[in-house]
Parts: structure tokens; C-alpha cells; sequence
């Protein structure tokens, strides 16, 4: 088996006390981490600044998906073939990392995808509200991304990087663009069954009132399919 460490990209937002912890199950997987402070008020910055292997890169506040966009944008400049996105919550298994990016180093799929939605991965740890959203919206993004995807709304992804599309939507519900996005460049798309964990601590920037730019997410990805 062909050992590659990747790159990995957390878009960072009010993230001062989940933010090294996450860091520290990372450092021993991957090559480099690039954390994007997307306008943060506490000391997110601070933070990262002060951990071995990390990159830091700042921005005014833009959304989650203009905060991947920076850091996979980044690595693909600095030469790296694979990045992973990491939520810096801690709710990520960072275990699943090396069987998130095997399929890429075998030259299987350009894009993999976290799946907490298939029944070995604890989907059902998943809040209510999103587990419901992610299974209305999943045979939607499917039809945007002319494919089965399972897990929609999933952030944990490992990415070919020559695969980075031109532009991503910037806020909320990115990860719908994102897949039809990359569907619509000829990447091959794998699933992956990863658990769905939810730590205590942290704070929570989901919730109803992103619905319009989910909503928005979702008519950027059928424009993919009409493009």
C-alpha cells in the first residue's frame, strides 16, 4: 500500500476551543494542516498560529465554503496532489483519514466522501434537523450531480487537488455545489462510511436560519448540471 500523507484544509470560525485538540488527532496523518480563520472574534488565530505543521491563513468573514475554497486553493499551489477538509469541531473520526484517501493513491476516485448516512457509519447520531435534511436533499444532489451521493451535506471529503473547480459557493450547504461541481469536471466519486460524532464543547454555526444559503447551495449545484 502506497503511504501518502495529504494536506489537510479546516475552515475555522469562532473555533479558539475545539481547535487544537482537533489539530493534535490530525498532526500524526497528515503532511501539512492549513487552518482558515474565516473572520474570526475569539482567538481562533492565536490558536493556530502556535501549533507545529500548520499553516495559518486569515480572511474577513465569507462563509464556510469561501473558507475551503482558501485553503484547498492554497494547497493545490503549494504542490500538494491530495487535501482532506476537516471541520476543526472535532467531529470528524480522524482515523478515518488514510481509508478516506487510500481510493485516491490507487487512482480509483478523484473525490471521496465521508457518508454518515449509510448504516454502518452511526448515522443516526446525527441531529435530527440534519439527518432529515441531508436524506430529502440526497436524492436531489444526486440528480445536480447525475449520480448516486449519499450524504449531501458531509464535509469530510479527501480531494484530488488538479480536480479543484474554478469557483465553490461560499456559504452554508457548500458541499451540495461542491460534488455536482466536481461530477460535472469528470471526477470519479467514492463513498466512504464514517460515524457521525457530535462532541460536546465548540460552538454551533448550523441551524435553521442557514437555510437560505443552503438553499442557494442547492441552485448552484442544478446550474452545474445545466452548464
Amino acid at each position: 500500500m502506497n503511504h501518502v500523507l495529504p494536506a489537510v484544509v479546516i475552515p475555522a470560525y469562532n473555533a479558539a476551543t475545539t481547535l487544537a485538540a482537533t489539530i493534535a488527532q490530525l498532526q500524526p496523518l497528515v503532511s501539512i494542516i492549513f487552518v482558515v480563520d474565516d473572520g474570526s472574534s475569539d482567538t481562533t488565530a492565536e490558536v493556530a498560529k502556535g501549533l507545529p505543521g500548520v499553516v495559518l491563513l486569515r480572511q474577513s468573514r465569507q462563509g464556510p465554503g469561501a473558507a475551503v475554497f482558501t485553503g484547498l486553493r492554497a494547497a493545490a499551489e503549494q504542490g500538494h496532489e491530495f487535501a482532506v477538509i476537516v471541520d476543526a469541531d472535532g467531529q470528524m473520526d480522524a482515523s478515518y483519514i488514510p481509508a478516506l484517501c487510500q481510493p485516491l493513491i490507487d487512482d480509483r476516485y478523484d473525490f471521496m466522501r465521508g457518508s454518515r448516512l449509510q448504516k454502518s457509519s452511526g448515522g443516526d447520531a446525527m441531529p435530527p434537523v440534519r439527518h432529515l435534511a441531508a436524506r430529502l436533499l440526497t436524492p436531489l444532489v444526486g440528480l445536480s450531480a447525475k449520480q448516486a451521493i449519499s450524504d449531501p451535506l458531509s464535509g469530510f471529503v479527501a480531494l484530488r487537488l488538479s480536480f479543484l473547480p474554478p469557483r465553490l459557493w461560499t456559504g452554508f450547504g457548500y458541499p451540495m455545489h461542491f460534488v455536482a461541481a466536481l461530477a460535472r469536471g469528470g471526477a470519479r466519486i467514492g463513498h466512504l462510511a464514517v460515524p457521525a460524532r457530535y462532541p460536546k464543547g465548540g460552538q454551533s454555526h448550523h441551524g435553521l436560519h442557514r437555510l437560505p444559503s443552503v438553499a442557494g447551495a442547492f441552485v448552484s449545484a442544478m446550474f452545474e448540471r445545466l452548464r
